[in-house]
């Protein structure tokens, strides 16, 4: 497989030269671009070819620029050089982001994240060696010299100190890694991921239907193509860093593999699996997952409406300007009060419903005393919620 797309990315860029000067990489480009829409076997295997080629030019291209470097040249740069690279780092790069972010579905502190994560690499680079060569070819020896100097700088800074420092300015701007994996892109995985991006949670969708990941692409989901129930895949998509991962698809087996992976081999703090044929759930229970028998959740949403109407469409209509969320309770101020004096510290707009304590579930009372570790449920307006939860549970 990989012969054959070497090949054909060489024939392609052959051919065209051969017609035509200076055609080559483009006639490469657009054959990729042509059998990247195309239904093709071993489709995983030429994409893991293609990020070994990348990683094999990158090295190249950045050996290239480093042996036209003259450190004499690039240290004369002096304050000019580092004038540059603030330039870059906090004028032009932060302006470029938010006027290209400007209407995607990035938070503000996301694009904070951006603005100041931005290390240099490939493209400055290569540009920066095409232009250099031209001039000392011209006789701009010095030119070419600070020109590739300049970059070299910007590259360096950016690399050590942006990339390096990226998960301290993450936690600076509370942008954390991706928090919910999605395994399934039907109505189910969906409908999870739209509520859950309504709070602002950070959900990836895996699928393994490349026309249902481009349908939820195009409606502004973060949605990829792949198999979750590969190690690697789940791997790659950043199961080691979520803290839930759901098995939404509509194959019990699949959900099960899927739900073991992340419980015994990403150790994920919380899986949860759908699960449509009830006799299924005890497989699911005995690996420690959240099972949702469909079944059984669609006869207790009808029987809500029968019995609890209001509360049920409440419910339906959590984030349309109310909200209910549960929380464990982690502020030293807070452990040891009770309910009442907590009262005097959280907005009036809350309600603090539950409370589970060691596994024990219980309606509390303005006398109940909070304990560190208290897992409560927070009720009321969207944003009271939002804010007593910052008080409750300060450390993220």
């Amino acid at each position: 497989v990989r012969l054959v797309t070497l090949g054909g990315a060489f024939v392609s860029y052959g051919l065209a030269e051969s017609v035509a000067p200076e055609t080559g990489v483009a006639a490469a480009a657009a054959t990729g671009v042509a059998l990247g829409n195309v239904d093709l076997p071993h489709r995983e295997e030429v994409v893991k070819f293609g990020r070994d080629l990348t990683l094999v030019a990158l090295s190249f291209v950045f050996i290239s620029l480093a042996a036209l470097i003259d450190f004499e040249a690039l240290l004369g740069l002096g304050l000019g050089g580092i004038a540059v690279v603030i330039a870059v780092t906090l004028v032009i790069r932060p302006l470029v982001m938010f006027l290209s972010a400007r209407e995607s579905v990035f938070t503000r502190n996301e694009r904070y994240f951006l603005s100041f994560v931005g290390p240099r690499g490939i493209i400055p680079a290569s540009v920066a060696t095409l232009f250099a060569i031209d001039l000392q070819q011209t006789g701009a020896t010095a030119e070419a010299q600070t020109l590739v100097g300049a970059v070299f700088l910007v590259i360096f800074v950016t690399v050590v100190l942006q990339a390096g420092l990226a998960r301290q300015i993450a936690e600076l701007f509370d942008v954390q890694p991706m928090k919910t994996l999605i395994i399934g892109g039907g109505r189910v995985g969906r409908t999870l991921a739209t509520r859950l991006t309504k709070r602002g949670e950070n959900v990836t969708i895996l699928d393994r239907d490349p026309a249902v990941v481009e349908t939820l692409q195009s409606d502004g989901f973060r949605a990829t193509t792949g198999d979750g129930t590969e190690t690697a895949t789940l791997s790659e998509h950043g199961a080691e860093n979520a803290k839930l991962v759901v098995a939404a698809t509509a194959n019990d087996d699949t959900n099960l593999l899927v739900s073991q992976l992340a419980k015994n081999k990403f150790d994920v703090e919380t899986v949860i699996a759908r699960v449509n044929d009830p006799d299924n759930v005890p497989a699911f229970d005995a690996l420690d997952v959240r099972a949702i028998d469909v079944s059984s959740a669609m006869a207790w949403s009808i029987d809500n409406e029968i019995e609890r109407p209001s509360l049920a469409h409440w419910m339906n209509q959590l984030g349309d300007g109310h909200d209910a969320q549960e929380v464990t309770v982690t502020s030293e101020t807070f452990a040891g009060q009770t309910v009442q004096q907590m009262g005097s510290e959280i907005p009036q707009g809350v309600l603090i419903a539950v409370v589970d304590r060691d596994g024990e579930t219980f309606v509390p009372h303005g006398d109940t005393v909070l304990e560190a570790g208290d897992r409560v449920t927070i009720l009321g307006d969207e944003d009271d919620v939002e804010k007593a939860i910052k008080r409750v549970h300060p450390h993220d």
